[in-house]
């Protein structure tokens, strides 16, 4: 029992000062590789404390090397924007200019709803309000809100006002227009988020023929609490 104490607390604190040596990234913040090591080395670490017959250098010798590797490495892309490329990738302009670049989106192998999701936890409610949204190097979305009211080209897509086609949606006031509610993805209908926006499957029917659009042909259609549509045609 003595013996695995012992060779815990020796890992223990080889993994902290090998982890302060790489750096003080948050796991959300790590290159990939800086992961992999991370992963290697817990791996490679555990192996010694519950198993006694292994020698404890047998962990610490593979922990110094991948560690020394790391640095070497890190120096190395410091130097080098070629390798840093090749190591990291660069970063994705998913949204540009208030429009949504579908080809890089597919490139990046990022759907559609986990682009609405991130802009949400951004603070955006809506992805009209969106200037710029750029996945970074680390996985991270970085997004830049529009200045202003969007229109109705904005993000690659079209917008209309509320209520159902031929009858008027205005009012005494303006009604807040809240968060966007994703109503038809990649060509797909979401029934509770059509349910929430108070539209059925007639009202979408009404509103794709008013576009000339075919439920196939629809990569985003999103309306809002004050019933603002905005409908993103998908492309080749």
């Amino acid at each position: 029992m003595e013996q695995i104490v012992i060779r815990t607390v020796i890992v223990y604190f080889l993994l902290l000062f090998s982890i302060r040596v790489m750096g003080k990234r948050q796991i959300g913040e790590m290159q990939t590789s800086e992961f992999i090591i991370t992963i290697l080395l817990s791996e490679i670490a555990a192996s010694p404390v519950t198993n006694r017959n292994q020698s404890l250098l047998h962990a610490l010798v593979p922990v110094v090397v991948l560690v020394a590797l790391e640095l070497l490495v890190s120096c190395l892309l410091l130097r080098s924007n070629l390798l840093k490329r090749l190591f990291y990738g660069s970063p994705a302009i998913l949204i540009a200019g208030g429009v949504i670049d579908q080809r890089e989106m597919r490139r990046q192998r990022v759907e559609i709803d986990e682009l609405i999701s991130e802009l949400r936890q951004a603070g955006i409610a809506d992805p009209r309000d969106v200037s710029y949204a750029v996945l970074e190097e680390n996985g991270k979305l970085s997004v830049f809100e529009r200045a202003g009211s969007p229109s109705p080209s904005d993000a690659g897509g079209s917008s209309s006002s509320g209520g159902a086609p031929g009858t008027n949606s205005g009012g005494g006031g303006q009604k807040e227009r809240g968060i966007a509610h994703v109503c038809v993805i990649d060509g797909t209908v979401v029934e509770k988020n059509l349910a929430r926006a108070g539209w059925d499957k007639k009202r979408l029917d009404e509103e794709l023929a008013a576009r000339s659009l075919a439920l196939a042909e629809v990569y985003l259609l999103t309306v809002d609490d004050a019933g603002s549509v905005f409908c993103v045609k998908k492309e080749a």
